[in-house]
């Protein structure tokens, strides 16, 4: 009677124990999503280009999400003409399309322009100053998007309209133009909604951009952990 009860003791701890195994391979698997931080603080679209074989096409992910404006637009070492900021970024396209990854892109988010001129020149930006050359170049984007068939995140649009409805929330830093982390936070969601019909657990995502992907003053820059929009994209629930 002993020996049998030992046995129905060890057939039970067996099948519990096997059921653990289960739920933990379950949880295992749950949103496996791999992300990479490719962003570099200080550069523009065609640094961006040069790079792009290293750190998008050796990777081989299934989608890269690219994020340039700022400084080709702000920065005055690194200004673009929009000629040459749109033509870099459709390299980027085909580059990618060419290896079967999927590019997205983003409009130029709107700054604040008296912080801005804190440490920049307010004559480098002519009579159209800062805000309007930023939406120059987001009409020229947006053309792009639509000559090429590409997503577009309308980050500009989601930006204005967060900081509209929820004025306490700053979602840039006291720089005017880096992002916080309300507004990594945002950014990764707006990026997210624009795959999310597309992505599939266990799927790879190159983030490439210049400080904003890098999550300059973020804990965690240049990297897809703490507070960097990689890191709050990576830890997303998939729908």
């Amino acid at each position: 009677m002993q020996a049998r009860r030992l046995i129905v003791f060890v057939l039970m701890l067996m099948l519990l124990m096997t059921g653990a195994a289960d739920v933990r391979a379950e949880d295992d698997f749950a949103n496996t999503l791999k992300v990479y931080n490719k962003g570099v603080g200080g550069q523009n679209s065609r640094d961006g280009l040069r790079r792009f074989k290293k750190d998008v096409l050796a990777l081989k992910p299934d989608f890269v999400l690219i994020y340039f404006g700022l400084n080709d637009t702000l920065n005055e070492p690194k200004f673009l003409d929009a000629d040459e900021y749109i033509a870099n970024l459709e390299k980027m396209i085909d580059s990618a399309r060419a290896a079967k990854i999927t590019p997205i892109l983003a409009t130029i988010h709107h700054i604040d322009a008296k912080a801005l001129m804190t440490r920049h020149k307010k004559e480098s930006y002519g009579e159209e100053g800062p805000q309007k050359k930023i939406d120059r170049y987001n009409v020229l984007l947006r053309q792009l998007a639509d000559r090429k068939h590409v997503k577009l995140v309308p980050w500009c649009e989601i930006m204005d309209h967060a900081m509209t409805a929820d004025p306490d929330t700053a979602y840039r830093n006291a720089d005017g133009v880096h992002l916080n982390p309300p507004g990594s936070k945002l950014l990764a969601q707006s990026f997210y909604e624009a795959i999310a019909g597309d992505l599939r657990d266990g799927q790879t995502i190159v983030c490439l951009g210049d400080s904003v992907t890098f999550g300059a003053r973020n804990q965690g820059a240049g990297t897809a952990e703490g507070t960097t929009y990689p890191a709050y994209l990576r830890r997303i629930e998939l729908k």
